[in-house]
């Protein structure tokens, strides 16, 4: 068919006329019906929606059925700075003829029911999200899908598009466990969680970081970083579940303001996927993306049961990419771009970017993963080959979308591309060329000669350990791959239990019953490069029968847990004798003394409460006596001075010890 159309953009109105002849298609093409009804930036409208797929190679007819799928589809405009550009994006939504969202795989992607369709105007190239996202999934990490097709609305062609998933929490996509309205405490409320850095929509639900953007210095104008609740959506989250996440990040934030941001136990590795972390700059710096960490940045968490550390990712909204962008010297192959986006004023990047690439801890990782795979998934020929697979698959439709799209190729300026070329051919040639480019800067600025060891996961439950008796275990049980290590070190939490490197081997000595925790951590000229996950270590030899006394000594996890106002920590004690339970801060200062008091052996729970300004403890049933197991409930009321943190407690009696984590959020 033969269309006309008057071009507009959102920077200047063109008479041309463009005729586009249109009939067919090597790509698949999407057919949307508003049927007269107007597309707005939401509530979306319910539209006819169809596509035309014969299967791989072969050719669609505008004259064939809607063979791959045909329904209905909520669509609305969607983007920011998008929206002024002639060519709109659009939010899909499968839908059923009473609203019910429809999942359903489209184009060899899973069922699901929201996508997106992807206009790529200011990239010229097409390509841009279509080769990020594909570095993603080669990364092992999860970005979205992507397919090229050719999209008619109410009868005009519009041009090329990609068909991609949106980000969404589901198993073939964001795979965390789904947060529902009784998920208010305990595991289930840790997770799992979608955010993202971004400018603030009306109807969001979001909170502003502690921090500003240009932190340590104090901005003169207002400089907010924005975290956006994506999941559960800000109709769904409840108040509890956006308490919960939004400390767990001011706990993160806080913790890199501090000088000693790598602590085996108090660092930033125990908030955040490290590895995640990495795979995220790595791309986001490779492709030098202007939007990088400060706009469409997504972050997720899942239960603490399910890993629970902070992930960054997936990638998303990549076009002003691989030097596409006139502004914060995006078009240069050189810099990082964690440096660059820090400034006064709204959409800034997040201090934390430039505090984690200046880590030496994270810096070597960065390097680590730089060079173990930058032969195949950022070797420049790699992607050259990727480029050149696509151009040819869009050979055929790109004329049509740049006959349709006149202005994108006649030297007109379109924000905010800094260059003006005059053909395809010559946009393919500047974004290889600039990738070469790119690789070789970043080639040249990550060290070779990287701090690097691999920490080993042996099965510890099978040696005996036995109390005030040294164990001996093989360092090589522990670490392999050691490189450019100047010292090795293991530390632990607790006094109670002796780690110490002797030649090539580990002694290990514990003082009491209980389960006992360690790290190694690695250092080059004194500094952290490097630290272990936990090894655990677990001494409690029986267990305690129905109607009899503890035969072994426990402190449990409290309940519930993050908090607020109270919370019930339980513990047991197998014999008499002094018995001590305190609580400590993160900086390990202590904040309460619940129980200080001899003990006879049994069960004991106490409740830990805010709600008071004042401590005081209060007998809600008799003290065990010896000979019979009992339960003993004490109330201990805190000082209302406490703050959202996490906080350790732990029990110490004879020579027992053991510690517990718990989060406080008011």
């Amino acid at each position: 068919m033969k269309i006309a159309v008057l071009i507009l953009t959102g920077f200047f109105l063109s008479t041309s006329i463009a005729q586009v002849n249109f009939t067919s298609s090597n790509l698949p093409i999407v057919i949307i019906n508003t049927k007269g009804q107007t597309i707005k930036d939401e509530p979306k409208i319910n539209v006819e929606f169809g596509i035309i797929f014969n299967g791989e190679g072969k050719r669609n007819y505008l004259s064939d059925s809607l063979n791959h799928y045909n329904g209905i589809a909520g669509i609305e405009y969607r983007g920011h700075s998008s929206q002024g550009f002639p060519k709109k994006q659009y939010g899909i939504e499968l839908r059923d003829a009473l609203g019910n969202n429809v999942n359903a795989p489209l184009l060899g992607m899973p069922a699901e029911s929201d996508w997106v369709l992807n206009a790529s105007y200011t990239d010229k190239s097409l390509l841009r999200n279509v080769i990020a996202y594909n570095l993603g999934n080669n990364l092992g990490r999860y970005a979205s899908r992507t397919r090229f097709c050719e999209v008619v609305l109410n009868n005009q062609y519009l041009g090329i598009y990609i068909l991609q998933e949106k980000v969404k929490r589901d198993k073939n996509r964001v795979d965390i466990k789904k947060l529902e309205a009784l998920d208010i405490s305990g595991d289930a409320l840790t997770g799992g969680y979608i955010l993202k850095i971004d400018r603030i929509d009306p109807g969001d639900k979001y909170f502003n970081s502690l921090y500003s953007g240009v932190y340590p210095r104090t901005p003169s104008r207002p400089s907010p970083i924005s975290y956006v609740h994506v999941y559960p959506t800000s109709v769904n989250i409840l108040p509890v579940q956006q308490n919960y996440i939004k400390n767990f990040i001011n706990l993160f934030e806080t913790l890199l303001t501090k000088s000693a941001i790598n602590e085996p136990f108090s660092g930033y590795t125990n908030y955040i996927d490290v590895d995640a972390w990495i795979d995220y700059f790595l791309i986001s710096e490779f492709t030098k993306a202007t939007d990088a960490y400060r706009l469409s940045t997504y972050l997720y968490k899942d239960r603490d049961s399910e890993g629970g550390k902070l992930v960054l990712g997936p990638i998303w909204d990549y076009d002003l990419s691989f030097g596409l962008a006139d502004y914060a010297d995006s078009w240069l192959a050189s810099g990082w771009q964690a440096y660059i986006n820090h400034y006064e004023g709204l959409w800034s990047a997040p201090f934390w970017t430039t505090k984690l690439i200046d880590d030496p801890m994270f810096l070597h990782k960065l390097a680590k993963r730089w060079h173990s795979i930058k032969e195949t998934v950022f070797k420049p020929e790699v992607i050259v080959k990727f480029i050149d697979q696509n151009t040819s698959l869009i050979q055929e439709a790109q004329l049509r979308n740049f006959q349709k799209w006149p202005e994108l190729f006649n030297g007109t300026y379109i924000w905010p591309n800094k260059n003006r070329f005059y053909s395809y051919s010559d946009e393919i040639l500047y974004l290889k060329t600039w990738i070469t480019q790119r690789y070789n800067w970043i080639d040249n600025k990550l060290p070779k000669n990287y701090s690097d060891i691999e920490w080993l996961q042996p099965d510890l439950s099978k040696i005996k350990f036995e109390i005030n008796k040294t164990v001996k275990i093989p360092l090589s049980l522990i670490t392999a791959n050691i490189k450019n290590i100047s010292s090795l070190e293991f530390v632990t939490q607790s006094n109670l239990l002796n780690v110490k490197l002797t030649n090539d081997s580990l002694e290990i000595i514990m003082y009491a019953s209980g389960i006992h925790v360690f790290k190694g951590v690695a250092k080059l000229n004194g500094v952290n490069v490097s630290i272990s996950p936990e090894y655990k270590l677990d001494v409690v030899t029986s267990v305690k029968l129905e109607n009899e006394l503890p035969a072994n000594f426990e402190l449990f996890q409290n309940y519930p847990n993050p908090f607020n106002p109270e919370t019930t920590i339980g513990y047991q004690i197998a014999d008499a004798g002094n018995v001590s339970l305190r609580v400590y801060d993160i900086l390990g200062r202590e904040v309460a003394v619940l129980v200080n008091e001899v003990q006879q052996p049994g069960t004991y729970n106490v409740k830990f409460s805010m709600n008071d300004l004042e401590s005081s403890s209060t007998h809600h049933s008799h003290p065990p006596m010896a000979g019979r197991s009992n339960t003993f409930t004490r109330h201990w009321r805190a000082s209302s001075h406490l703050s959202s943190s996490v906080y350790f407690y732990t029990l110490q009696t004879g020579n027992y010890s053991q510690t517990k984590k718990m989060i406080l959020i008011r």
